[in-house]
């Protein structure tokens, strides 16, 4: 059964955009809920926590990029610096507009 959009009224057509976003919630929340059976089963198959199995997952997410050696310093505040990698920083940007070299901005 299709439903025809063209021939139902704005009204119907938001009671039905809520009750099919009430309806995906719903879904939504079956599914993580066998999801979260079907994990703790296989965990329990292994012999491990389902904690355990997150803690595996963590251990990609903690491990942080090194930061860049800083190339260039802001002339008016040197705490402000850039590696020269990535987008450029707004106040690099500005004091390449008001006259400076990217060279004298160099660390």
């Amino acid at each position: 059964m299709a439903i025809q959009l063209t021939d139902l009224s704005f009204d119907q057509l938001a009671q039905l955009r809520q009750d099919v976003d009430k309806e995906i919630q719903a879904r939504k929340a079956q599914e993580a809920s066998a999801l979260a059976n079907l994990v703790q089963e296989r965990a329990s198959q292994l012999g491990v926590s389902v904690q355990e199995l997150f803690s595996f997952l963590g251990k990609k997410g903690n491990v942080k990029k090194p930061t860049g050696v800083a190339k260039f310093a802001n002339p008016a505040n040197s705490a402000e610096t850039w590696t020269g990698k990535g987008r450029k920083p707004t106040w690099f940007i500005n004091a390449v507009n008001s006259g400076a070299s990217e060279d004298s901005m160099r660390i």
